[in-house]
Protein backbone atom coordinates (compact mmCIF):
# COMPACT_ATOMS: atom_id res chain seq x y z
CA UNK A 1 0.00 0.00 0.00
CA UNK A 2 1.56 3.21 -1.45
CA UNK A 3 0.17 5.32 2.31
CA UNK A 4 1.03 2.61 4.79
CA UNK A 5 -0.42 5.21 7.62
CA UNK A 6 -4.03 4.74 5.97
CA UNK A 7 -3.46 0.87 5.97
CA UNK A 8 -5.75 -1.18 8.32
CA UNK A 9 -4.22 -4.44 9.34
CA UNK A 10 -6.21 -5.17 12.35
CA UNK A 11 -8.24 -8.20 11.91
CA UNK A 12 -11.22 -7.15 14.05
CA UNK A 13 -11.26 -3.88 12.68
CA UNK A 14 -11.78 -5.62 9.03
CA UNK A 15 -14.55 -7.61 10.42
CA UNK A 16 -15.96 -4.23 11.41
CA UNK A 17 -15.62 -2.97 8.38
CA UNK A 18 -17.62 -5.94 6.32
CA UNK A 19 -20.49 -5.54 9.08
CA UNK A 20 -20.75 -2.23 8.53
CA UNK A 21 -20.71 -2.39 4.40
CA UNK A 22 -23.63 -2.82 3.03
CA UNK A 23 -22.64 -3.78 -0.73
CA UNK A 24 -20.17 -6.57 -1.26
CA UNK A 25 -18.53 -6.55 -5.09
CA UNK A 26 -17.66 -9.73 -6.22
CA UNK A 27 -14.79 -9.68 -8.81
CA UNK A 28 -14.81 -13.31 -11.22
CA UNK A 29 -12.99 -14.06 -13.60
CA UNK A 30 -14.27 -13.83 -17.48
CA UNK A 31 -12.49 -12.53 -20.74
CA UNK A 32 -12.11 -10.56 -22.11
CA UNK A 33 -12.70 -9.11 -18.78
CA UNK A 34 -13.35 -9.11 -15.09
CA UNK A 35 -17.04 -9.86 -14.31
CA UNK A 36 -17.64 -7.65 -11.21
CA UNK A 37 -21.07 -7.75 -9.28
CA UNK A 38 -22.82 -6.46 -6.12
CA UNK A 39 -24.26 -8.76 -3.66
CA UNK A 40 -25.51 -9.22 -0.50
CA UNK A 41 -23.90 -10.68 1.88
CA UNK A 42 -23.19 -12.22 5.36
CA UNK A 43 -19.50 -12.80 7.13
CA UNK A 44 -18.38 -15.45 9.80
CA UNK A 45 -14.61 -16.43 10.93
CA UNK A 46 -13.38 -16.05 7.07
CA UNK A 47 -16.01 -17.22 5.06
CA UNK A 48 -18.33 -14.62 3.11
CA UNK A 49 -22.12 -15.92 2.05
CA UNK A 50 -23.51 -14.61 -0.69
CA UNK A 51 -26.74 -16.09 -2.26
CA UNK A 52 -28.78 -15.98 -5.85
CA UNK A 53 -30.34 -17.76 -8.39
CA UNK A 54 -29.26 -21.37 -8.63
CA UNK A 55 -28.37 -20.89 -11.99
CA UNK A 56 -26.73 -17.65 -14.55
CA UNK A 57 -23.43 -15.89 -15.10
CA UNK A 58 -22.11 -15.51 -11.85
CA UNK A 59 -22.91 -19.66 -11.09
CA UNK A 60 -21.22 -20.26 -14.70
CA UNK A 61 -17.82 -18.48 -13.96
CA UNK A 62 -16.91 -19.58 -10.60
CA UNK A 63 -17.93 -23.28 -11.84
CA UNK A 64 -15.27 -22.47 -14.54
CA UNK A 65 -12.85 -20.63 -11.98
CA UNK A 66 -14.00 -20.78 -7.68
CA UNK A 67 -10.87 -17.80 -7.06
CA UNK A 68 -12.64 -14.63 -6.92
CA UNK A 69 -11.77 -11.15 -5.42
CA UNK A 70 -14.10 -9.02 -3.37
CA UNK A 71 -14.19 -5.24 -2.31
CA UNK A 72 -16.40 -3.44 0.00
CA UNK A 73 -16.55 -0.49 1.96
CA UNK A 74 -18.11 2.16 4.54
CA UNK A 75 -20.22 4.46 2.93
CA UNK A 76 -18.33 6.58 1.24
CA UNK A 77 -18.26 10.08 1.30
CA UNK A 78 -16.50 13.12 -0.99
CA UNK A 79 -14.89 15.77 0.81
CA UNK A 80 -15.20 18.83 -1.51
CA UNK A 81 -11.94 21.34 -2.21
CA UNK A 82 -11.49 24.58 -3.55
CA UNK A 83 -9.39 23.15 -6.64
CA UNK A 84 -10.32 20.15 -8.13
CA UNK A 85 -7.49 18.26 -6.94
CA UNK A 86 -8.32 19.20 -3.35
CA UNK A 87 -11.03 16.70 -3.32
CA UNK A 88 -10.58 13.47 -1.04
CA UNK A 89 -12.87 10.71 0.59
CA UNK A 90 -13.78 9.35 3.80
CA UNK A 91 -14.39 5.82 3.98
CA UNK A 92 -12.99 2.65 5.18
CA UNK A 93 -12.64 -0.56 2.86
CA UNK A 94 -11.67 -4.03 2.59
CA UNK A 95 -10.21 -5.70 -0.59
CA UNK A 96 -9.33 -9.75 -0.51
CA UNK A 97 -9.40 -12.75 -2.62
CA UNK A 98 -10.70 -15.95 -1.48
CA UNK A 99 -11.99 -19.42 -3.08
CA UNK A 100 -15.79 -19.41 -4.12
CA UNK A 101 -17.52 -23.13 -3.37
CA UNK A 102 -21.16 -23.33 -4.49
CA UNK A 103 -23.12 -25.10 -0.92
CA UNK A 104 -25.33 -28.29 -1.20
CA UNK A 105 -25.50 -29.20 2.23
CA UNK A 106 -28.92 -27.55 3.51
CA UNK A 107 -27.83 -26.98 7.13
CA UNK A 108 -24.50 -25.06 5.73
CA UNK A 109 -26.44 -23.22 3.05
CA UNK A 110 -29.46 -22.29 5.88
CA UNK A 111 -26.39 -21.21 8.06
CA UNK A 112 -25.16 -18.82 4.92
CA UNK A 113 -28.98 -17.68 4.77
CA UNK A 114 -29.18 -16.50 8.35
CA UNK A 115 -25.91 -14.53 8.43
CA UNK A 116 -26.77 -13.20 5.90
CA UNK A 117 -30.42 -11.93 7.00
CA UNK A 118 -28.71 -11.13 10.54
CA UNK A 119 -25.99 -8.47 8.54
CA UNK A 120 -29.24 -6.90 6.80
CA UNK A 121 -31.81 -7.62 9.52
CA UNK A 122 -29.59 -6.91 12.46
CA UNK A 123 -30.78 -8.14 15.50
CA UNK A 124 -34.28 -8.63 14.33
CA UNK A 125 -35.76 -11.76 14.23
CA UNK A 126 -38.99 -13.15 12.55
CA UNK A 127 -41.41 -15.56 14.61
CA UNK A 128 -44.80 -15.92 13.61
CA UNK A 129 -48.07 -16.01 15.59
CA UNK A 130 -51.10 -18.16 15.35
CA UNK A 131 -52.84 -17.57 11.70
CA UNK A 132 -49.51 -17.26 10.35
CA UNK A 133 -48.42 -13.34 10.67
CA UNK A 134 -44.97 -12.96 10.74
CA UNK A 135 -43.92 -10.46 13.07
CA UNK A 136 -40.27 -9.39 13.72
CA UNK A 137 -38.76 -9.16 17.08
CA UNK A 138 -35.57 -7.15 17.93
CA UNK A 139 -33.41 -8.18 20.81
CA UNK A 140 -30.22 -10.44 20.75
CA UNK A 141 -31.02 -14.10 19.90
CA UNK A 142 -29.54 -15.89 17.90
CA UNK A 143 -32.97 -17.52 16.68
CA UNK A 144 -32.82 -19.41 13.03
CA UNK A 145 -34.83 -17.23 10.00
CA UNK A 146 -37.70 -19.49 8.73
CA UNK A 147 -37.52 -19.98 5.31
CA UNK A 148 -40.20 -20.74 2.85
CA UNK A 149 -39.52 -24.58 1.54
CA UNK A 150 -40.22 -23.30 -2.22
CA UNK A 151 -37.63 -20.29 -1.79
CA UNK A 152 -35.14 -22.68 -0.22
CA UNK A 153 -34.90 -25.22 -2.52
CA UNK A 154 -34.11 -22.59 -5.41
CA UNK A 155 -31.71 -20.48 -3.96
CA UNK A 156 -28.03 -21.00 -4.23
CA UNK A 157 -25.81 -19.94 -1.56
CA UNK A 158 -21.93 -19.57 -1.97
CA UNK A 159 -19.39 -19.66 0.40
CA UNK A 160 -16.14 -17.73 -0.30
CA UNK A 161 -12.78 -18.85 2.28
CA UNK A 162 -11.14 -15.22 2.49
CA UNK A 163 -7.89 -16.68 1.42
CA UNK A 164 -6.13 -12.86 1.77
CA UNK A 165 -8.24 -9.32 2.93
CA UNK A 166 -6.13 -6.18 3.58
CA UNK A 167 -8.47 -2.52 4.84
CA UNK A 168 -7.84 1.48 3.84
CA UNK A 169 -8.84 4.35 5.75
CA UNK A 170 -9.50 7.96 4.16
CA UNK A 171 -10.08 11.01 5.04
Amino acid sequence: MQRAEREIADPLALQKILEDAQVLYLALRDEPAPYVIPVCFGADNGVLYIHGAAAGTKIDLISRDPMVGFSASTQMRVIPADSPCGFSSKAESVVGTGRAEILTDDAARRHGLDLIMRHYAGHRTRWHLAGHRTRWHFGGGQAAFEYKPASFARTCVIAVRIHAMRGKRTG
